[in-house]
């Protein structure tokens, strides 16, 4: 995390980004640098006067992981089941169940933040990596209520990591 604001919400979690095409690789010659707010996914730049990034060395990820322990049911065309979260993000998180799941599988997920509240409903989540028990899951699709919830959630798991 940086010690930079968001333009649009005024949050302090912002995360350097990766350059994306030609115009941001010659901004940053100029020492203006892409980032995106970990809270309400704007995707900005920001002047850091003689401040030089190793691309090899920012991080490929949009969103900063957190740690958790969530429990999470899946469906999918050929099978459903149960799982628990162990990271989480905007964009996506680790998914650990028994079932085996392949790179590019679609499916919806369910994650059960609180014991009270209903669970937070992805409508469509999308395997990007596999590692025996775990899969790598991107968020592609939630109801705008829904990635509310998330962003909240999320939210309260920054504030608490920084304490």
């Amino acid at each position: 995390m940086s010690d930079q604001q968001c333009p649009k919400c005024g949050k302090d979690f912002v995360r350097r980004a990766l350059c994306v095409g030609v115009a941001e690789r010659l901004l940053s010659l100029c020492y203006l640098y892409p980032y995106r707010c970990q809270l309400c996914a704007h995707r900005f730049r920001l002047f850091e006067w003689g401040r030089r990034y190793d691309e090899r060395t920012v991080d490929q990820r949009q969103y900063e992981r957190i740690e958790v322990q969530i429990p999470a049911t899946f469906s999918m065309d050929q099978a459903s089941g149960t799982g628990l979260v162990t990271s989480l993000s905007l964009g996506g998180c680790a998914l650990e169940v028994e079932t085996q799941l392949s790179v590019g599988a679609l499916l919806q997920l369910q994650l059960q933040v609180s014991g009270s509240d209903p669970p937070i409903e992805v409508e469509a989540a999308i395997v990007r990596s596999v590692r025996a028990k775990n899969f790598g899951m991107e968020f592609l699709r939630l109801r705008s209520d829904e990635h509310y919830r998330l962003i909240h959630y999320v939210a309260g798991l920054l504030i608490a990591n920084r304490q």
